[in-house]
């Protein structure tokens, strides 16, 4: 009777950590695309900024060119957080070398 009542309350515990693990890893995807989000409008901003600015004339001014850096530094950010394919890639290929 005990083995039952035991068992009977670990399955609902069970079941309940994982419902909130799947909330919570739906949660971290919600996240995560936002983030993608960002850095793509972040990189699509850069280079039309790169595209505006082909003689180089905004960027060195002082004014404009806060806005240059700031958009660079986000760039670098964003590039820290994710790893690319690329990257996968190239971390795979060392390792088969080694």
């Amino acid at each position: 009777m005990i083995l039952e009542i035991i068992i009977t309350v670990l399955s609902i515990f069970t079941c309940f950590i994982s419902y909130l693990f799947v909330l919570s890893l739906r949660r971290i995807n919600q996240y995560e695309n936002f983030i993608i989000q960002l850095q793509q409008i972040v990189e699509y901003a850069t280079e039309k900024m790169k595209t505006v600015d082909a003689s180089g004339h905004y960027k060195s001014d002082d004014e404009t060119s806060f806005f240059f850096e700031q958009l660079k530094e986000l760039q670098i950010l964003f590039n820290e957080i994710f790893e690319t394919e690329e990257e996968k890639g190239n971390t795979n290929a060392n390792q088969e070398k080694n």
